[in-house]
Protein backbone atom coordinates (compact mmCIF):
# COMPACT_ATOMS: atom_id res chain seq x y z
CA UNK A 1 0.00 0.00 0.00
CA UNK A 2 2.41 2.32 0.25
CA UNK A 3 4.39 1.58 -2.41
CA UNK A 4 1.25 2.40 -4.28
CA UNK A 5 0.88 5.51 -1.97
CA UNK A 6 5.09 6.72 -2.96
CA UNK A 7 4.37 5.64 -7.05
CA UNK A 8 1.37 7.69 -7.20
CA UNK A 9 3.28 10.76 -5.50
CA UNK A 10 6.08 10.06 -8.31
CA UNK A 11 3.77 10.26 -11.29
CA UNK A 12 2.04 13.20 -10.16
CA UNK A 13 5.41 14.78 -10.06
CA UNK A 14 6.20 13.93 -13.13
CA UNK A 15 3.26 15.06 -14.50
CA UNK A 16 3.33 18.50 -13.11
CA UNK A 17 7.06 18.86 -14.66
CA UNK A 18 6.11 17.71 -17.95
CA UNK A 19 3.01 19.99 -18.52
CA UNK A 20 3.84 23.07 -19.81
CA UNK A 21 3.07 25.79 -17.98
CA UNK A 22 1.30 28.79 -19.70
CA UNK A 23 1.09 32.39 -18.01
CA UNK A 24 -1.54 34.53 -19.49
CA UNK A 25 -0.17 38.49 -19.83
CA UNK A 26 -2.03 41.08 -20.23
CA UNK A 27 -1.12 44.02 -22.73
CA UNK A 28 0.10 46.80 -20.60
CA UNK A 29 -1.57 49.95 -21.27
CA UNK A 30 0.43 53.13 -21.42
CA UNK A 31 -0.32 56.66 -21.93
CA UNK A 32 0.93 57.76 -25.54
CA UNK A 33 4.28 59.13 -25.40
CA UNK A 34 4.45 62.66 -27.41
CA UNK A 35 7.74 63.09 -29.13
CA UNK A 36 9.59 66.60 -28.74
CA UNK A 37 8.87 67.87 -31.96
CA UNK A 38 8.82 67.47 -35.81
CA UNK A 39 11.56 68.11 -38.46
CA UNK A 40 10.51 70.51 -41.53
CA UNK A 41 11.62 71.89 -44.57
CA UNK A 42 9.80 75.25 -45.92
CA UNK A 43 10.33 77.09 -49.07
CA UNK A 44 10.22 81.06 -48.03
CA UNK A 45 9.46 83.32 -50.65
CA UNK A 46 7.68 87.11 -50.77
CA UNK A 47 8.36 90.84 -51.02
CA UNK A 48 9.24 93.42 -49.03
CA UNK A 49 8.21 97.27 -49.65
CA UNK A 50 11.04 99.69 -48.46
CA UNK A 51 8.74 102.62 -47.05
CA UNK A 52 11.62 105.36 -48.12
CA UNK A 53 11.76 104.39 -51.41
CA UNK A 54 8.41 102.97 -52.07
CA UNK A 55 9.35 100.48 -53.69
CA UNK A 56 9.47 96.34 -53.62
CA UNK A 57 11.77 93.94 -53.03
CA UNK A 58 11.79 90.37 -54.01
CA UNK A 59 12.50 87.80 -51.14
CA UNK A 60 13.65 84.71 -51.68
CA UNK A 61 13.17 81.47 -52.71
CA UNK A 62 14.52 80.68 -49.51
CA UNK A 63 15.10 77.61 -46.76
CA UNK A 64 13.70 77.60 -43.50
CA UNK A 65 14.77 74.40 -41.78
CA UNK A 66 12.74 74.13 -38.66
CA UNK A 67 11.23 72.19 -35.35
CA UNK A 68 8.16 72.82 -34.14
CA UNK A 69 7.07 71.34 -30.74
CA UNK A 70 3.57 70.39 -31.11
CA UNK A 71 3.64 69.82 -27.54
CA UNK A 72 4.87 73.37 -26.05
CA UNK A 73 3.99 75.39 -29.11
CA UNK A 74 7.94 76.80 -30.01
CA UNK A 75 9.71 76.75 -33.00
CA UNK A 76 13.16 77.00 -33.64
CA UNK A 77 14.79 76.87 -37.02
CA UNK A 78 17.52 78.23 -39.24
CA UNK A 79 16.60 80.30 -42.55
CA UNK A 80 19.18 80.93 -45.46
CA UNK A 81 18.18 83.33 -48.09
CA UNK A 82 19.35 84.09 -51.83
CA UNK A 83 20.86 87.89 -52.79
CA UNK A 84 17.73 89.97 -53.65
CA UNK A 85 17.67 91.89 -56.63
CA UNK A 86 15.43 95.74 -56.36
CA UNK A 87 14.41 98.60 -59.20
CA UNK A 88 14.25 101.74 -57.14
CA UNK A 89 13.56 105.27 -58.21
CA UNK A 90 15.40 107.86 -56.35
CA UNK A 91 14.24 111.17 -55.76
CA UNK A 92 11.24 110.37 -57.53
CA UNK A 93 13.31 110.35 -61.44
CA UNK A 94 16.43 108.61 -60.69
CA UNK A 95 16.34 104.63 -61.75
CA UNK A 96 18.50 102.79 -59.44
CA UNK A 97 19.11 98.85 -59.06
CA UNK A 98 20.82 97.25 -56.21
CA UNK A 99 21.69 93.67 -54.88
CA UNK A 100 20.68 93.57 -51.17
CA UNK A 101 21.83 90.46 -48.92
CA UNK A 102 19.58 89.56 -45.89
CA UNK A 103 21.82 87.69 -43.80
CA UNK A 104 20.39 86.14 -40.44
CA UNK A 105 22.35 86.49 -37.48
CA UNK A 106 20.45 84.52 -34.88
CA UNK A 107 17.67 81.15 -35.65
CA UNK A 108 14.33 81.65 -36.34
CA UNK A 109 12.57 81.58 -32.84
CA UNK A 110 8.64 81.41 -32.75
CA UNK A 111 5.65 80.16 -30.54
CA UNK A 112 2.11 79.51 -31.77
CA UNK A 113 -0.92 80.41 -29.10
CA UNK A 114 -4.71 79.54 -30.66
CA UNK A 115 -3.58 78.58 -33.66
CA UNK A 116 -1.88 81.90 -34.66
CA UNK A 117 1.73 82.15 -34.37
CA UNK A 118 4.82 84.54 -34.06
CA UNK A 119 7.91 84.73 -34.68
CA UNK A 120 10.93 86.85 -34.94
CA UNK A 121 14.51 87.18 -36.38
CA UNK A 122 17.45 89.27 -36.62
CA UNK A 123 19.31 90.04 -40.21
CA UNK A 124 22.04 92.34 -42.06
CA UNK A 125 21.20 94.35 -45.06
CA UNK A 126 23.98 94.10 -47.04
CA UNK A 127 24.29 95.96 -50.13
CA UNK A 128 26.13 95.58 -53.41
CA UNK A 129 26.24 95.83 -57.24
CA UNK A 130 24.30 98.96 -56.95
CA UNK A 131 23.63 101.19 -59.86
CA UNK A 132 22.47 104.94 -60.38
CA UNK A 133 21.03 105.34 -63.91
CA UNK A 134 23.22 102.37 -65.12
CA UNK A 135 26.20 104.10 -63.90
CA UNK A 136 28.16 101.59 -60.94
CA UNK A 137 27.86 103.46 -57.78
CA UNK A 138 31.30 102.68 -55.79
CA UNK A 139 29.94 101.76 -52.13
CA UNK A 140 32.36 99.41 -51.43
CA UNK A 141 32.82 96.05 -49.64
CA UNK A 142 31.29 96.17 -46.45
CA UNK A 143 28.31 98.22 -46.94
CA UNK A 144 25.38 97.13 -44.49
CA UNK A 145 23.25 97.75 -41.67
CA UNK A 146 25.52 98.63 -38.69
CA UNK A 147 23.76 96.68 -37.06
CA UNK A 148 21.36 93.76 -37.67
CA UNK A 149 17.53 94.31 -38.50
CA UNK A 150 15.03 92.95 -35.93
CA UNK A 151 12.13 91.26 -37.68
CA UNK A 152 9.09 90.11 -36.44
CA UNK A 153 6.34 87.84 -37.96
CA UNK A 154 3.08 86.84 -37.40
CA UNK A 155 -0.07 84.78 -39.09
CA UNK A 156 -2.61 81.48 -38.95
CA UNK A 157 -0.16 78.48 -38.47
CA UNK A 158 -1.14 76.21 -41.09
CA UNK A 159 1.72 73.60 -41.26
CA UNK A 160 1.39 73.00 -45.22
CA UNK A 161 1.31 76.49 -46.39
CA UNK A 162 1.24 79.66 -44.15
CA UNK A 163 1.44 83.57 -44.96
CA UNK A 164 3.06 85.46 -41.92
CA UNK A 165 3.23 89.07 -42.38
CA UNK A 166 5.29 91.86 -40.35
CA UNK A 167 6.86 95.97 -40.48
CA UNK A 168 10.25 96.55 -39.32
CA UNK A 169 12.83 98.95 -39.48
CA UNK A 170 16.30 98.84 -41.53
CA UNK A 171 18.90 100.40 -39.33
CA UNK A 172 21.49 102.73 -40.50
CA UNK A 173 24.21 102.14 -42.96
CA UNK A 174 27.97 101.91 -42.32
CA UNK A 175 31.02 101.15 -43.93
CA UNK A 176 29.71 102.15 -47.58
CA UNK A 177 32.82 103.32 -48.52
CA UNK A 178 34.41 102.99 -52.47
CA UNK A 179 36.13 106.50 -54.14
CA UNK A 180 33.34 108.16 -52.11
CA UNK A 181 31.84 107.71 -48.16
CA UNK A 182 28.21 107.26 -49.02
CA UNK A 183 26.97 105.89 -45.57
CA UNK A 184 24.99 108.97 -45.28
CA UNK A 185 23.35 109.32 -48.41
CA UNK A 186 22.07 105.51 -48.08
CA UNK A 187 21.04 106.08 -44.79
CA UNK A 188 18.87 108.90 -45.91
CA UNK A 189 17.37 107.10 -48.65
CA UNK A 190 16.41 103.70 -47.25
CA UNK A 191 17.17 103.28 -43.20
CA UNK A 192 14.04 104.09 -41.30
CA UNK A 193 10.58 102.42 -39.77
CA UNK A 194 7.28 101.44 -41.60
CA UNK A 195 9.06 98.64 -44.06
CA UNK A 196 6.30 95.89 -44.78
CA UNK A 197 7.23 92.53 -45.28
CA UNK A 198 4.95 89.65 -46.44
CA UNK A 199 6.16 85.79 -46.75
CA UNK A 200 4.99 82.87 -47.59
CA UNK A 201 6.23 79.72 -46.13
CA UNK A 202 5.28 76.71 -47.86
CA UNK A 203 6.16 73.20 -46.73
CA UNK A 204 8.35 70.98 -49.06
CA UNK A 205 8.16 66.76 -49.27
CA UNK A 206 10.72 65.09 -47.50
CA UNK A 207 13.39 63.63 -49.48
CA UNK A 208 13.87 59.87 -49.21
Amino acid sequence: MRVAVVLAAVAALLGAALTPTWVVRHAEVRAPVLTAGIKVVYRVEGVSRIHKLQSELAIGPGILEAEIDLVSGTITGDLSLPPSFGYFVVFGFVPTTARADLIPVVEVTGKIVDGYVRASTRLVVKLADVAVDRQPLDVGGTCETVEPASIDLEGPFELAKMRMTGVYAIPPFGGCQGRERLDPLLTGLISGPGNALDLTLTLLPEVP
